[in-house]
């Protein structure tokens, strides 16, 4: 699959909610909710919460974030339209794993846990949503167990391609990613430190591959990309 020139690359296959189910299911899901609208840094669902709803997300981009004990929280991945938000804690009932934060103004509506779990069953969707559950896991294992086996460079790359193919959107000149962190989280996503991913990212700016603003990129080169996050191009050691 390719989303707006990006390669899913080793990622593969849908993982966005509304794109895997019937347009009709999703729009008699959407009627059953509250619409909702978040400000940019709103806190959507928080970690260890009672998980009581869902939020199918039709604008905008949401960071999902862990929390330690500390206070300290970790950017996993970002969401963007079309999702179903803290579906997790719902299916399984649980308390929240993960703290959601609108990165730019978003919308859409908001189920109550039992509407969203009635829906499912009369929609015939508990198949569907119980694989895209398990697929979302094992592609956020595998690319933390990638980041292991390569170089910083690579990691940085990777992880930006991750994000691009994620929530990407069609922009001037290439995709957009509207980020919503800082180059530290981005470089925590990468397992790396601020001064090793920000020469990777300037090199990346200066070979053409990216734009650069503080909390957003545009991809303006796929396949050079791609190759940087298999240490075979721009941004790959000693190039």
């Amino acid at each position: 699959m390719t989303v707006y020139g990006l390669a899913c690359f080793e990622f593969g296959g849908d993982l966005n909610f509304r794109d895997v189910v019937p347009e009709h299911a999703w729009r008699a899901l959407v009627e059953q909710g509250r619409r909702v609208v978040y400000r940019r840094g709103a806190v959507i669902y928080r970690q260890g919460d009672r998980a009581s709803s869902v939020t199918l997300l039709e604008d905008g981009t949401v960071k999902v974030l862990q929390v330690t004990e500390g206070g300290a929280g970790l950017t996993l991945t970002l969401r963007g339209p079309g999702e179903v938000l803290g579906e997790i804690g719902v299916i399984l009932d649980r308390p929240r794993s993960a703290t959601l934060e609108a990165v730019n103004p978003c919308s859409g509506h908001v189920l109550g846990a039992r509407t969203f779990l009635a829906g499912l069953d009369r929609l015939d969707l508990v198949p569907t949503v119980y694989r895209l559950a398990v697929d979302r896991m094992h592609h956020v294992e595998q690319l933390r167990t990638d980041l292991v086996s390569l170089p910083p460079a690579a990691r940085v790359a990777r992880v930006i391609l991750y994000l691009a193919v994620e929530v990407g959107r069609p922009s001037k000149g290439g995709t957009l990613v509207e980020l919503g962190m800082p180059r530290e989280e981005l470089a925590a996503m990468a397992a790396v430190g601020r001064s090793t991913a920000a020469p990777v990212l300037r090199r990346l700016h200066m070979e053409g591959v990216l734009d650069l603003a503080r909390t957003r990129l545009v991809v303006k080169d796929a396949e050079a990309l791609e190759a940087a996050a298999r240490a075979e191009g721009p941004g790959a050691p000693g190039m």
